[in-house]
């Protein structure tokens, strides 16, 4: 068996490897709750886009403590 028969030839229907971000195509650190399917980086970049909104910051943390 060549190089070519052999790569990529592993079936990729469960696991990490069969899932990447929809935006970028990583698959590290995917976030996949709510159907999301997107990376960390990708989801802190459009979460403002996709209605996103933090609830509790540092700021307000420190007040009700």
């Amino acid at each position: 068996m060549g190089h070519q028969q052999l790569y990529w030839s592993h079936p990729r229907k469960f696991g990490q490897g069969s899932r990447s971000c929809r935006v970028c195509s990583n698959r590290h650190g995917l976030i996949r709750k709510y159907g999301l399917n997107m990376c960390r980086q990708c989801f802190r970049q459009y979460a403002k886009d996709i209605g996103f909104v933090k609830v509790r910051s540092a700021k307000s943390a420190a007040i009700i403590l």
